[in-house]
């Protein structure tokens, strides 16, 4: 299997397992409470690994105990983190995640204090070395830069790019990609009422690329650059258990299978089934 480079964020996640959403100024009591790996590229890596994947991160940590407890958490999931970037100061990003005990939605509230990654962050490594490197949308300027050297430097591996908010400026980061995989969310900001709608309207800004987004409980969509759409029901398992990374994980599961070789209707299948087993378990260890 190609190596992959996974470029973005890692976060520790602060899960509260409750019986109902809380109301405004209510005091409530958690059932459940859990700590682990989170954030966008972190999750993403991990899966990755877990499905056999040489992968590495490079993500930004902070020079606290938390962050040496994601090192150790990413360590044992099997990702690399040579190329993990300890910040001079600043402190771990947190999410605080409320998990619905009867239905498994989640509500996150997200808190960062610390720096982004830098361009020579990225320049400094072998990137040749990759197969395939994948982008989380976020520090949008300087990500395009990123992608900006590697077309300037003839990378001749595949790239994915994650669209999960629509951050300004983010539809530069796009005309280099070979795979655009794009969210619910980021069609409700742009005004799509399906992910075939949103697809198409995209596909003009990424040429080279096959598409996705995914669309919950009616699963999801991919549009290849051919021009010819495909969907795939979303997989239910007995229970909802836990929402927390489904995305992560399809997205994992797009990449493994497109860098493995697979067809577009073959890969939106092996993401959207991996996806569904996620949300039947609690947390992401196991995944296959």
């Amino acid at each position: 299997m190609q190596p992959i480079l996974i470029v973005g964020n890692a976060v520790l996640d602060i899960i509260l397992g409750v019986d109902h959403h809380p109301q405004e100024d209510e005091e409530m009591r958690a059932v459940s409470r859990r700590t682990g790996l989170g954030g966008n590229a972190a999750n993403t890596a991990r899966v990755l690994a877990g499905l056999g994947h040489p992968v590495s991160l490079l993500a930004a940590l902070a020079p606290d105990s938390d962050a040496a407890e994601l090192r150790r958490l990413l360590s044992e999931a099997g990702v690399d983190t040579r190329h993990l970037i300890t910040a001079t100061d600043g402190h771990t990003p947190v999410s605080y995640i409320l998990l619905h005990a009867a239905n498994g939605s989640r509500t996150i509230v997200h808190h960062r204090e610390l720096g982004e990654l830098a361009f020579e962050d990225f320049t400094a490594l072998s990137l040749h070395d990759y197969g395939w490197i994948h982008f989380e949308g976020r520090n949008v300027a300087t990500v395009a830069r990123m992608i900006g050297h590697l077309r300037d430097s003839r990378f001749a591996g595949g790239i994915s790019v994650e669209l999960e908010k629509d951050r300004p400026g983010i539809d530069a980061l796009l005309t280099q990609a070979v795979l655009v995989l794009c969210s619910r969310a980021l069609a409700d900001a742009r005004g799509f009422s399906d992910a075939a709608s949103l697809l198409r309207a995209m596909q003009g800004l990424a040429p080279h690329a096959d598409l996705s987004c995914t669309w919950g409980a009616a699963g999801a969509w991919a549009l290849g650059r051919d021009g010819a759409l495909h969907h795939c029901p979303a997989f239910v398992p007995d229970k909802v258990v836990d929402t927390v990374g489904a995305g992560d994980v399809f997205n994992a599961g797009m990449i493994a299978a497109l860098a493995g070789g697979a067809d577009l209707p073959a890969a939106l299948s092996a993401a959207t089934a991996l996806a569904g087993r996620k949300v039947g378990q609690m947390g992401l260890a196991g995944l296959s």
